[in-house]
């Protein structure tokens, strides 16, 4: 009762003296622990200045909406800035209804996190765990993916991948990827969102009388739901961050030849070291002229995505799908044919973030269940389904209660004793009953859907009369139970009813707004674009130098300069290496690094063997056909340490293939040229 009405008063008090003091103190603690943080990894050069820009920043904007006069008009900006969203269709919010589905994509992302992060772990070597520049920061990927996961604690542990494990942990891991830039405005959105405060640890804690659970709840909104406007500006300023590194990569690929001519596209695509189906991509290029110039068109037509992702998603309609649908296909590209770690999958569950706001969402209590509740089968049945109905699409209807509902929708209770029964409310369909109404849940529940193929297929392999011999036999195999079970019922809603629709004074949005406007700009008037603000005269270029140090601390949010499909990545594919063990009968085994045509193998599911490792040698040796090996000596001994570990001989083998040529590709053929061994040297191993 008392945090209940302390809390009621706080969000009753204007947003002054009070809120500001308690925000600059809350900042003020962050920042002295990230810049400690920082200090102790000895990064401070780089990445504590960069904080230092971030958080002052923050705190000048918290200082500014602290202005009674300045802060009100702020929020009554943003508030008509959320309602022209709406009303535009650019994101459609509703915190109650999105909730659950916010909570299901940071279960997933959690989950994406702690697979890499196992990865990771499991090619590391003994040096690796002997340095703890690299062990913590190992462990410590491992542990936030498993809170996201789990969603415990899961606001500071978004807070903390986004300050410090994804500049200086990845750093020292030397697994830095655009993937992690893209998860820092992933993560923005989530923790406004408050992802964590359902189906998480969390929301258990919240409701509890524990002084952990006040001190989870104060990092949350109140009941874990954000205002609508909180969260359709939180989305704007999300997908403004991903839209400034957009940006960015049209500017790069402004002044690149090979995208400028378009050959860009057919080298990336028969590319083995970034394209999963290279050897096929090339032989349809070798044996299609259409193919090749379809390649080009493609890839000019990723051009104006860049440039207007952000501006269609704003006008809505039409523009909007396309959008979104481009956006939806490159990623795809990216997940099913190149390989960019685990950048797409993030992608992914970002645009689900962002733009899913109906399948599976809408129609609460939609499909009606008639089930026998003295049945033990089918009392652990229904237990299980609203288990995972974690939208509330399904409500129960009991037998021994519900007699005149099961006449008023054709259904015989006599037959409802048999079978259980769906009937979607509204629906002039018939109901379903039996394998059929197994067939309408799965299709119905999205954490069911994976099983719909499964029963379709088995429809037509006698799943019906597997189904028939065990409901006829129920009873007989389950028994009856006189008191059913208590089911779990998931509920979103706030103590007072609809979450609010307004932003108000004194939510933490307002100085992120502003503080994150002011780095965009600074990242987008430094973007080295051709004719444009690198080009500018000298006294613009003066002014343009004091927006850089802005622009770095833009990282924070993921806004980064990016470099990825131009010359460099496509020349990497130019040189490569393979190590293989020998036995003592002169036999090999190649290890699962590179394969004899420069393919990524197994070990490069971890990020520090790619990144750290062959994308460095790789990136090296551009331009040249030379023997590496003695200037890689260290690497190939810390790459046999991180796979193998076995003492004995090895061999190394360098090739060489360059790419095809763009004069060819551009007059629509494409050959592709021979490889070569450059050399083979053998070399022994001990620990």
């Amino acid at each position: 009762m008392s945090d209940t009405f302390i809390r009621s008063t706080h969000s009753r008090q204007s947003w002054p003296m009070r809120n500001t003091i308690l925000c600059l103190a809350l900042l003020s603690a962050v920042a002295a622990a990230a810049l400690s943080a920082t200090w102790i990894f000895g990064a401070t050069r780089w990445h504590g200045a960069r904080l230092v820009v971030f958080f002052l920043m923050l705190g000048a904007a918290i200082g500014v909406m602290g202005l009674p006069s300045v802060g009100a008009a702020v929020t009554a900006a943003l508030n008509k800035i959320a309602a022209a969203l709406e009303q535009r269709g650019s994101f459609h919010s509703n915190a109650v209804a999105e909730a659950p589905k916010f909570a299901l994509i940071r279960i997933a992302f959690g989950t994406l996190l702690t697979i890499r992060a196992l990865w990771l772990i499991y090619y590391m070597s003994y040096s690796d765990w002997a340095d703890w520049h690299v062990a913590i920061p190992a462990i410590s990927a491992a542990a936030c993916g498993l809170l996201v996961t789990i969603g415990f604690f899961t606001q500071p542990t978004l807070i903390f991948l986004m300050l410090f494990q994804w500049h200086i942990g990845d750093a020292f891991l030397a697994s830095t990827t655009l993937g992690n830039d893209v998860a820092a405005a992933f993560s923005l959105l989530l923790i406004f969102a408050n992802a964590g405060a359902h189906l998480s640890f969390d929301s258990q804690l919240r409701r509890s009388r524990l002084r952990l659970g006040s001190i989870i709840s104060a990092t949350y909104y109140r009941d874990g739901l954000p205002s609508t406007a909180t969260l359709q500006i939180a989305k704007l300023v999300s997908l403004s961050a991903y839209w400034c590194v957009c940006l960015y990569s049209l500017g790069i690929h402004l002044g690149e030849p090979a995208w400028m001519q378009g050959y860009a596209g057919a080298q990336l695509l028969a590319n083995e070291f970034m394209s999963r189906f290279g050897s096929e991509f090339a032989q349809l290029f070798s044996s299609s002229t259409f193919a090749v110039v379809m390649s080009r068109f493609a890839l000019w037509a990723m051009l104006p995505w860049y440039l207007l992702l952000l501006p269609c998603v704003l006008i809505g309609g039409l523009f909007r799908t396309y959008a979104i649908t481009w956006g939806l296909l490159f990623f795809l590209l990216s997940c099913a044919v190149l390989r960019l770690g685990w950048l797409a999958e993030f992608e992914f569950l970002f645009f689900a973030a962002l733009f899913w706001s109906r399948a599976f969402l809408a129609g609460g209590n939609r499909l009606q269940v008639a089930y026998d509740d003295r049945c033990n089968l089918c009392d652990r049945t229904i237990q299980f389904i609203k288990f995972v109905d974690v939208f509330g699409r399904v409500q129960m209807r009991p037998l021994s209660k519900n007699e005149a509902w099961l006449r008023s929708v054709g259904i015989d209770p006599a037959d409802a004793q048999k079978d259980l029964y769906g009937y979607k409310s509204g629906s002039s369909t018939a109901p379903s009953k039996g394998y059929d109404f197994y067939l309408l849940l799965t299709r119905d529940v999205l954490l069911l859907l994976p099983l719909y193929p499964v029963l379709l297929i088995g429809s037509f392999l006698g799943g019906r009369s597997v189904y028939r011999f065990v409901a006829d036999r129920r009873t007989a195999m389950f028994g009856v139970c006189q008191i059913p079970s208590s089911k779990r019922e998931y509920s979103y809603t706030t103590s007072e009813g609809a979450p609010p629709v307004s932003i108000k004074s004194g939510d933490i949005i307002g100085p992120v707004f502003i503080q994150l406007v002011g780095l965009a700009i600074a990242y987008v008037v430094t973007i080295p674009t051709p004719y444009l603000f690198m080009t500018a005269p000298q006294p613009v270029q003066s002014v343009l130098g004091f927006a850089k140090p802005l622009a770095n601390a833009a990282h924070i949010y993921g806004i980064t300069p990016i470099n990825v499909f131009n010359r460099t990545d496509l020349a990497m594919a130019e040189n490569w290496f393979t190590i293989s063990a020998i036995a003592a009968d002169g036999s090999e085994r190649l290890l699962p690094i590179l394969n004899e045509k420069g393919q990524r193998l197994e070990a490069h599911r971890s990020d520090r063997i790619y990144f750290g490792n062959t994308l460095k040698f790789r990136r090296a040796v551009i331009g040249t056909d030379k023997c590496e090996y003695l200037n890689y000596q260290k690497m190939m001994t810390y790459l046999v340490a991180s796979v193998s570990d076995e003492q004995g001989s090895y061999l190394y083998r360098q090739y060489h293939q360059p790419l095809a040529s763009p004069v060819d590709i551009n007059a629509g053929t494409y050959i592709q040229r021979p490889s070569h061994m450059v050399c083979e040297i053998v070399f022994n191993y001990t620990r």
